[in-house]
């Protein structure tokens, strides 16, 4: 179900098959402290990857698949300096009706190593969508990915069609999938602007098996996601794409100034 590799698409697919769609979505842990932002934006002196994109790929790895997408740095849109990632999907995908070893995909992702996580890592990016996602799809930004055989899964950040994100866990650990479940949707991602999106996650201890995840959009806390589960997370990866499309599958997307630290780094 991920764009990480066959593997994962067999093993994300077991880990949400047991897992349960929403449970707990009733728990918001809306705490205006969580994460406590320094509030400046700038690139900590922890950080593991301060990106502006201005020199090219910069020892980031292109997807080890083809997803119906294309990622490349360019300066076709850029919120700073020379470069961006810029990802186009492919219109007319659809993974219905499904069938084994079907891959209907439109998602591309960069991706670098990271150091294994602890127990809290903030990223903070600046996204420009051409469109929202389409109804009843997910469009995903962030990966957080264990590839140990031992230890196998991921977390990811995505944005639902009504601006607002959603948590997809396929750690096979905790809940398999939260969302923003706000009617109408009050921080969101709205297309055709540079958005600032923070995600941060945190557990109580370096072995901890569950902990949550957050969501901002220009500094506003959108959701605190309970139930994560979690591993030696130790690969990042930004990009854009569905990884359930329903045929109507075209967007672009830039991506600026990413940060990833193990602090919040707020937005600038």
């Amino acid at each position: 179900m991920r764009s990480t590799s066959a593997l994962a698409l067999m093993m994300a697919s077991l880990a949400v098959g047991a897992l349960s769609a929403c449970g707990d979505g009733d728990k918001k842990d809306n705490t205006p402290d969580s994460g406590t932002s320094s509030g400046n934006g700038k690139c900590p002196a922890s950080a593991y990857i301060c990106e502006n994109f201005d020199n090219g790929d910069n020892g980031w790895k292109q997807p080890d698949d083809f997803h119906f997408a294309t990622v490349t740095i360019d300066g076709s849109r850029t919120r700073s300096g020379s470069g961006a990632v810029h990802v186009v999907t492919e219109a007319g995908h659809n993974e219905e009706p499904f069938e084994p070893g079907k891959d209907e995909q439109a998602i591309a992702h960069l991706r670098k190593d990271i150091p294994q996580f602890g127990t809290k890592l903030y990223a903070r990016a600046y996204v420009y969508l051409s469109r929202s996602s389409p109804p009843g799809v997910m469009g995903t930004y962030f990966i957080l990915f264990s590839p140990n055989d031992n230890d196998f899964g991921g977390i990811e950040l995505q944005g639902l069609p009504n601006g607002g994100f959603a948590l997809d866990n396929w750690t096979g650990r905790g809940t398999g999938w939260n969302y923003q479940d706000e009617d109408p949707v009050v921080v969101k991602v709205s297309p055709n602007r540079w958005t600032c999106i923070e995600w941060g996650v945190e557990r109580d201890s370096a072995t901890a098996e569950t902990g949550h995840a957050m969501a901002w959009a220009d500094g506003q806390l959108a959701y605190d996601f309970p139930n994560v589960g979690m591993r030696p997370f130790t690969n990042f990866a930004v990009g854009y794409g569905f990884v359930h499309p329903k045929g109507d599958s075209e967007s672009e997307t830039w991506i600026d100034d990413l940060v990833v630290a193990p602090e919040r780094i707020g937005c600038e």
